[in-house]
């Protein structure tokens, strides 16, 4: 049997793309806690933490990918776009529109999980990656499609109507944020590529060295930081 982690995408490649899932994962935890605070139910509540649980677990298995990968995993929300998608998450939290309750707190919730549940998705979609990694990033996707169908039908549980204009700016909003995240979350990944590729080109004693390896992840997150905050 098969064994080797050998794939056809390059692997500088490859741990970046896991690793902007791994800071998605990070984004989510900081969300879920917003929510939970949020809810007034404790059915929900109870259900986001185990969803949450969910989102520590992908934390775990992507760290232990990357790091399969010879690479270092990000263990930080994105820096570009947390701090927006956690404001979007307050925001929601006290939507006067729908009386401030839990339909107002999981209709914003659903943003970050819509986003969440797609890049997972293209991701496991992905040809030529090992068969354990493939299984791993499809059972995550799994669970990510499993998150966002029960906030929407919680929602409507709830007598949130899809159809009001609340929520069809929600929606609207949702939309533009998934796309404006996904574009600040592109300059850091391929940031993060770079960094990668440039870790493996140094010699062998310098790679062995945790403190050469620590500076490349620091120094990727302050580039990443220093590039948004320029702009």
């Amino acid at each position: 049997m098969q064994t080797t982690t050998a794939t056809q995408i390059d692997p500088a490649i490859l741990a970046s793309r896991l690793n902007d899932l791994l800071q998605l994962d990070h984004d989510a935890l900081q969300a879920y806690d917003i929510a939970i605070a949020g809810l007034r139910s404790e059915r929900h509540k109870d259900t986001l933490r185990r969803f949450r649980a969910d989102h520590e677990r992908h934390v775990s298995e992507l760290t232990g990918l990357i790091r399969s990968l010879n690479a270092i995993p990000v263990q930080l929300p994105h820096l570009p776009s947390g701090p927006f998608k956690l404001a979007m998450q307050a925001l929601g939290g006290a939507a006067g529109a729908l009386g401030g309750g839990d339909g107002a707190v999981l209709l914003a919730f659903k943003a970050n999980e819509r986003q969440t549940r797609d890049k997972y998705r293209r991701m496991a979609d992905l040809a030529d990656l090992p068969p354990s990694m493939s299984a791993t990033l499809r059972r995550a996707a799994a669970d990510e499609a499993t998150h966002y169908a029960w906030v929407l039908e919680t929602l409507d549980e709830l007598g949130v109507d899809q159809s009001s204009n609340v929520a069809r700016a929600e929606r609207a909003v949702e939309i533009v944020n998934a796309r404006m995240a996904d574009v600040a979350e592109d300059v850091g990944r391929r940031a993060m590529e770079t960094a990668d590729q440039l870790r493996r080109t140094v010699t062998d004693p310098a790679r062995a060295n945790p403190l050469v390896s620590a500076a490349f992840a620091i120094g990727t997150g302050m580039f990443i930081g220093n590039l948004f905050r320029r702009r």
